[in-house]
């Protein structure tokens, strides 16, 4: 499973000098062109594509090279394969995704990060607990993948005296016993929940199982935690990793989508006021290049053409003018959008990529905008 480190280490390639390529393969064994290892046959016709558009290119023929060696070892056991190589550091990174990605090959400055991005901030770290009397599963899921940590027991409590041998005790103390039970299992879940979610890096929370032990758990849940919990679902405690993984999925849609369109409202409202929100290319660059943007927005695909300038890397929505910062000439830049990103990310700031209703709405002013620091 992918985790936040393996981006903090995708991010660290993306500002190291010197050039990186970056594959996005799909190895999807559903794919019958993708059997018998022909991803291999169809990375090595990218690559060969890409050697061409850099004639002369040694470093990149040497890279080429790692990578296709590299790939000899890949279990296709997943949707996408993930590669960024930096030849000069020495340095290569590799991993599998659940989740399909356009395939495609990049040689640039940096790794090329915005599929990832994107597919990221689609999908959330979402633990999930299905806990009943006797027994909690504690599982994570992200990036289309889920796995399964725990699973807890209950300390065995001892029986109640029969009747025979107890007349005195009440119907309602065998159910008070049997509460303090419960909720002593509770306790216990959530504390080793506490412990292995932060290790884990969950950014929501899920809890499911039996009726009254889901709701015990809720309430037993540490203070860092009851901000994280999202939704209690009736999930039975011995469903498949495949059904727990399909009820997560849905939740996480409509909590994206939702955020999304908060978002884009706090964005409108932002621009309409002249305050801390920008709105179409030109604004949107230049506040990229003052490092000015806190949150850069724009519509699921969307492409744009523009400028770059090699000299001090500032961006410009068309290429026929010189740079608006140091003047010199700017170069074509076909994958503006990808651009626009790896800046904002390497000041410190945080893409989204939006669909669905929030899309519809920020249509109302452009399909790019901007977040400003406050």
């Amino acid at each position: 499973m992918i985790r936040h480190r393996d981006i903090d280490q995708l991010q660290q390639l993306s500002q190291a000098p010197g050039k990186t390529l970056t594959v996005y393969l799909d190895i999807d064994q559903t794919n019958p062109a993708n059997r018998k290892r022909q991803f291999e046959t169809r990375l090595k016709d990218l690559l060969r594509q890409l050697r061409a558009e850099h004639p002369g290119d040694e470093e990149l023929a040497a890279t080429c090279a790692d990578v296709e060696e590299s790939i000899k070892r890949v279990d296709p056991s997943g949707k996408t394969l993930v590669m960024a190589r930096h030849r000069s550091l020495g340095v290569t990174f590799r991993h599998v995704l659940r989740i399909p990605l356009p395939t495609g090959v990049y040689w640039r400055s940096g790794a090329f990060l915005r599929p990832l991005l994107e597919a990221l901030d689609e999908h959330e770290r979402f633990g999930v607990v299905l806990v009943d009397a006797k027994r909690a599963r504690l599982l994570t899921i992200f990036m289309g993948e889920i796995e399964e940590h725990k699973d807890l027991i209950a300390p065995s409590q001892p029986a109640p005296p029969s009747p025979a041998s107890d007349k005195i005790l009440s119907k309602a103390r065998v159910e008070r016993r049997q509460m303090e039970g419960l909720a002593s299992h509770a306790r216990t879940v959530a504390t080793e929940m506490a412990r292995l979610l932060d290790q884990l890096e969950v950014d929501r929370l899920i809890i499911g199982g039996a009726v009254e032990a889901a709701a015990e758990l809720s309430r037993a849940l540490p203070k860092r935690l009851r901000g994280r919990l999202v939704e209690v679902l009736p999930i039975p405690l011995t469903s498949s990793p495949e059904e727990i993984l399909a009820r997560t999925t849905e939740v996480q849609a409509r909590l994206e989508r939702a955020a999304e369109l908060e978002t884009v409202r706090d964005l409108l409202k932002e621009v309409r006021k002249g305050g801390r929100g920008v709105a179409g290319l030109p604004a949107t660059l230049a506040a990229i290049n003052q490092g000015r943007v806190w949150k850069l927005i724009y519509r699921q695909g969307l492409t744009l053409d523009g400028g770059f300038c090699a000299a001090c890397g500032a961006l410009a929505p068309s290429a026929d003018s010189n740079c608006p910062l140091c003047g010199e000439p700017l170069e074509p830049e076909q994958r503006m959008v990808d651009r626009m990103s790896s800046l904002v990310l390497e000041h410190g700031g945080h893409v989204e990529a939006i669909d669905g209703p929030a899309a519809e709405a920020l249509a109302q002013i452009s399909d790019v905008a901007a977040i400003l620091h406050a």
